[in-house]
């Protein structure tokens, strides 16, 4: 599977950020390989976690999702959600 250059940084970023095992990137490099659509997902996080992201007690342990749709990024797994009608409409 052939990836970025800036994914091979996002992916380096992560494993020191949070201090993946040898085991831990094997593992992550097969489930990767087995899913592509992951290469987005790790991108997304290295982003976010380069602006600020970070899960703790004081905000509810927040899902990525939540933080990117509240800090104006875009969806970590390439969702393109339509906007939900309002009772105006």
């Amino acid at each position: 599977m052939k990836v970025s250059k800036q994914f091979l940084r996002d992916f380096a970023f992560l494993a020191n950020h949070y201090s993946w095992t040898p085991a831990d990137v094997e593992q992550i490099k097969a489930d990767t390989r087995a899913n592509p659509d992951l290469v987005r997902y790790w991108s997304a996080l290295a982003d976010a976690v380069r602006a600020g992201y970070k899960q703790t007690a004081e905000n509810g342990y927040i899902r990525l999702r939540a933080w990117c749709d509240q800090n104006g990024r875009p969806d970590p797994h390439g969702c393109v959600v339509a906007p939900t009608k309002t009772a105006e409409e």
